[in-house]
């Protein structure tokens, strides 16, 4: 998916712990399956410490969601330097904090940290491409640095989930490169590891045997009908769902849906991934995609999980967002299929 949000204004540092500190999260047993949401921000994620974050967490828990999902930045620079290591004096509890309070309320959690590439020629993390590997090896390095922090952190507070990266339609061809931050990740973090495959390439990823979830961002083309009905979508994930449960099989393991949402647009059942807003039966097409999306699990027990995109916490200076998912339609399917059906 080609994301958008607001310009970041500050960068999260890190706190780094010692895994010997602490004992491995359990996850001997399966995990039940994540009923999740993608709570997001607006700034750098002071959101996720704040009064209204807490809300959130109980109002999710009411609609049936056990499962939440924030996203910490760091910046990308052209030249592959990636900005957003450990600095001294900058605190991390906006990152530890809403973990804490998920699991002090009965949910899991996943830690799936982006990169953002705002003031930059990418425009979105598909396009994060370099020259020359002098070029390369600095993002690399500068990656692992960072994304191990932040597994040391989603391990201090017993993260259910951790992601090691999505959408790097070029960074992941780059096969031991990835192993090895996978490795690294699994040094300091004890809990289930996934990698957010674009919803068209994750077929290319050759890494999969090293992960514990098969990680796709599932903006999935539905159909090109105008207004196109239930039926029609449904028909159109069940063809979809053929594939995934094949290569589910053929690498023995379940997917995970780590991002998965729809736009108010007309056009949203057939580019899932568009920001564009509005046209008619925006609405109704919406809810449609959402109820038969939210379906799937029920039919299809290769899919470990979804997290939706995306949630804000209600913070009256801030603007409405694209994929929020806080009207009373889309709160009543959320209802429907993971609290009075399950």
């Amino acid at each position: 998916m080609k994301p958008s949000f607001s310009l970041i204004s500050a960068l999260c540092g890190l706190l780094t712990i010692s895994a010997a500190d602490r004992a491995p999260a359990e996850q001997s047993a399966p995990l039940p399956f994540f009923k999740g949401v993608t709570v997001s921000c607006q700034t750098w994620g002071i959101e996720w410490q704040t009064p209204e974050m807490e809300k959130t967490l109980d109002e999710l828990k009411s609609l049936g969601v056990n499962s939440i999902a924030i996203h910490p930045y760091a910046q990308i620079r052209e030249d592959g330097h990636v900005a957003g290591g450990r600095r001294s004096g900058v605190s991390t509890t906006h990152i530890t904090t809403p973990l804490r309070w998920a699991h002090e309320r009965g949910m899991s959690a996943m830690l799936i940290p982006h990169i953002a590439y705002w003031g930059t020629k990418f425009s979105w993390r598909g396009e994060i491409n370099f020259a020359t590997p002098e070029e390369w090896n600095i993002f690399f390095a500068d990656y692992e640095t960072w994304i191990v922090q932040m597994a040391t952190l989603a391990e201090s507070e017993q993260a259910e989930v951790f992601c090691v990266g999505l959408e790097f339609s070029y960074a992941q061809k780059y096969e031991e490169r990835w192993r090895k931050i996978i490795a690294a990740v699994r040094g300091v973090y004890h809990g289930k590891v996934t990698y957010g495959a674009n919803w068209n390439e994750y077929w290319e990823v050759k890494f999969w045997d090293a992960l514990d979830y098969l990680g796709v961002l599932a903006y999935f083309p539905l159909t090109k009908t105008t207004d196109p009905g239930t039926s029609e979508i449904a028909a159109s994930w069940e063809k979809c769902c053929r594939e995934l449960e094949k290569f589910s099989k053929r690498n023995g393991k379940q997917f995970l849906f780590v991002e998965i949402g729809y736009n108010e647009s007309s056009r949203t059942a057939a580019e899932p991934w568009g920001f564009k807003t509005g046209g008619e039966h925006a609405e109704e097409i919406q809810a449609r995609c959402i109820d038969v999306a939210l379906d799937l699990p029920a039919k299809h027990p290769f899919i470990a999980g979804m997290y939706w995109w995306k949630w804000f916490p209600d913070i009256p200076q801030h603007e409405k967002q694209n994929y929020t998912l806080q009207t009373s339609t889309i709160k009543a399917l959320i209802t429907k299929h993971w609290k009075d059906e399950r």
